[in-house]
């Protein structure tokens, strides 16, 4: 009687909603569901907003500057366009920046996983922009790759990101990121493939988290 007890007790404690890092994860009835909130990668969009803001301000210094070297309009817009090669640039990238760590910050992803399949909601500011889904039968792998941040902005762990690649497309599909660390790749990949049922293909596809050591 004990023994059943304490083993119903330990599967609700399982099956109640947690966090992983920054991912919530929610039983339901036919699978789980991972949510991605946004202000996951906040640190990320920090560095990459300072660095985007830094060159908006030189780039536009020296646009500004240019336009009142000359003695004239005309030499002013002659230096302009001759050194504005160099100054225009820099303010663009610094606003294409900008716009990366606003994106960073603002989005987030939702992840369905259960015998039937997966499916992924990508919202930015909480409005849906990307919905896939991929059926069971048609799952190939699940690979780990290593994040575009790679190494966390206020640290020396390495990020990764999951992606399941289906048999009749190009086009792998992102199911999990901001993943920190080998040890919560490991953890979050092996409750997808749990819940999807495909043991096969916990064996299978690239595995850069293996791969790659996190340093000390």
């Amino acid at each position: 009687m004990g023994q059943g007890s304490e083993s119903r007790e330990s599967e609700d404690r399982i099956n109640e909603p947690r966090t992983v890092g920054a991912i919530h994860i929610v039983p339901y009835a036919a699978g789980i569901g991972l949510h991605f909130p946004p202000l996951r990668a906040a640190g990320s969009a920090l560095m990459l907003a300072l660095f985007g803001g830094a060159c908006s301000v030189i780039g536009l210094a020296a646009v500004s500057g240019l336009v009142r070297s000359g003695e004239t309009a005309t030499a002013s817009m002659l230096a302009l366009a001759f050194a504005g090669v160099f100054a225009l640039p820099l303010l663009a990238l610094g606003q294409l920046f900008i716009i990366f760590a606003i994106w960073t910050a603002a989005n987030s992803l939702h992840v369905e996983v259960s015998s039937a399949g997966l499916r992924t909601v990508r919202k930015w500011f909480g409005y849906t922009i990307v919905q896939r889904a991929i059926a069971r039968d048609e799952i190939a792998a699940i690979d780990s790759r290593l994040a575009a941040k790679y190494i966390g902005a206020f640290g020396s762990v390495r990020y990764f990101r999951l992606v399941a690649r289906a048999r009749n497309s190009a086009q792998p599909v992102l199911i999990a990121d901001s993943l920190k660390g080998s040890g919560m790749v490991e953890e979050i990949r092996q409750l997808i493939v749990e819940h999807l049922g495909l043991p096969a293909v916990g064996t299978s596809g690239r595995q850069a988290h293996l791969a790659t050591e996190d340093p000390a």
